[in-house]
């Protein structure tokens, strides 16, 4: 005969009375299984609550410099195109022979130390730039660099400068940026003068002031140029001549009021721009 299945209500009264049979029972150290359990709930309560309180004395740790957030751009950004996170070349001025060193009394000094590009303009005058050079060269472009100031005042300044020529090391196109707070738009000739194609002109986008560092951004693709100073888009140009189309890069300091002007350049960095149909 066929053993009949137990109804489920049965068949849940049976278990409970051994469940309880089970507690009921003693274990070694005289503790019944339920007064067992509420002794091991309570010390893990105990130490929950332990590590949960907090400590006044907690272990050291090493600072660390935070990572740069990934630059967003808004697609209508002539930048957008590009991976500014990965750029084709990056200088932290840990190389001294990748820039041109030199001091020439009267004039200026140029040198690679503790990574970062020094530069010294000694006697204030218009007439003529004195900067140095890197060992790389591109066409269509976008470069950047920090610019620190030194112990400067009004139209003292610093600039980048793009497509210079290689043989000469003159030529090109700079964006440069004033202690207070203007920046301006040069072409430099071969063996001429500069040619202002957009006279200084005032930026909220400046930090201004002795010590202040702006990271100047200089695009430049065929005869169409635009202007950044941190980050901003401060202006754009078309040299309708187009005179200069490839070459190295250059920095500088340029005194305008203040004898043996001093500033420092750091993280220089480009990407070369596609053909843009």
């Amino acid at each position: 005969m066929r053993a009949r299945p137990i109804p489920l209500w049965l068949a849940v009264i049976a278990a409970t009375g051994l469940a309880c049979s089970a507690a009921d029972r003693l274990l070694p150290g005289g503790l019944t299984a339920s007064e067992a359990q509420a002794t091991a709930t309570s010390a893990q309560a105990a130490v929950a609550a332990t590590e949960a309180a907090p400590t006044t004395a907690g272990p050291r740790r090493l600072e660390l410099p935070p990572t740069p957030t990934a630059f967003a751009l808004d697609p209508d950004d002539r930048r957008a195109n590009l991976d500014l996170a990965h750029p084709d070349h990056f200088d932290t001025f840990d190389n001294p022979e990748a820039w041109f060193d030199y001091d020439t009394p009267g004039r200026a000094a140029y040198w690679v130390a503790d990574g970062r590009l020094f530069g010294v303009d000694y006697e204030p005058e218009e007439t003529f730039v004195w900067w140095t050079n890197t060992d790389t060269a591109s066409g269509n472009v976008y470069a950047e660099v920090s610019a620190t100031n030194g112990d400067c005042v009004e139209r003292d300044s610093v600039g980048l400068a793009i497509r210079v020529d290689r043989q000469a090391n003159a030529g090109g196109y700079s964006l440069e940026v004033s202690c207070d707070g203007a920046w301006r738009f040069r072409m430099h000739q071969v063996g001429g003068d500069q040619v202002e194609f957009i006279d200084w002109t005032e930026s909220d986008a400046i930090q201004t002031g002795p010590g202040a560092t702006n990271r100047l951004g200089l695009w430049g693709y065929q005869a169409r140029f635009a202007f950044f100073i941190n980050g901003v888009e401060v202006g754009e140009y078309w040299d309708v001549n187009y005179r200069h189309t490839y070459g190295t890069f250059a920095l500088y300091t340029r005194a305008s009021r203040t004898f043996d002007l001093t500033a420092t350049f750091d993280d220089f960095a480009y990407w070369n721009i596609e053909f843009i149909p």
